[in-house]
């Protein structure tokens, strides 16, 4: 492309700009933004309103730098979860509650969920074997790219009244 065409792309694009209400100029951003993602190998199963993180997050899975996760969640439909390879379990925690609280707000769902009785009452497990040291790196369990972690309830000592 030379550069007199790309002054004109240019000098296009802020007229363009300038005579469009915020209103559409959004739609037209948001337009061409979903355009590119689906003819993008990398990024076409990405969601239209995506957030810079899941864009990053998907660019470092490609690079070798991340790896996916799926959690499945019994009757609900499985999470893909992205975090960095060296993330210990309370990262891996905290990135499905951040991609668990991306999914309520994509469906339009308001529930507010205690994560804290959430990781008090269930245990994330691989392979049959809890992930219950929340310093530990995520591999100490076998964890890798891929893989399918469950929720599992915790079996713990109940108060019994007397």
């Amino acid at each position: 492309m030379a550069s007199s065409e790309i002054i004109e792309t240019t000098e296009y694009e802020e007229d363009l700009a300038t005579s469009l209400s915020h209103d559409e100029l959004l739609e037209v951003t948001q337009s061409s933004l979903a355009t590119l993602l689906s003819n993008d190998s990398l990024l076409k199963d990405l969601p239209n309103d995506i957030l810079i993180e899941e864009v990053l997050s998907q660019i470092a899975v490609e690079h070798g730098q991340s790896i996916t996760i799926f959690v499945s969640r019994e009757t609900e439909p499985t999470l893909k979860v992205i975090i960095p390879q060296s993330a210990s379990v309370r990262g891996l925690k905290k990135a499905i509650q951040r991609h668990f609280e991306l999914y309520q707000k994509r469906a339009g769902i308001k529930t507010k969920i205690s994560w804290k009785y959430i990781w008090k009452t269930y245990n994330l497990n691989f392979d049959s074997i809890a992930l219950d040291d929340d310093n530990a790196p995520i591999h100490n369990y076998g964890v890798t790219n891929k893989v399918t972690l469950q929720f599992k309830k915790k079996k713990g000592n109940k108060k019994k009244l007397s």
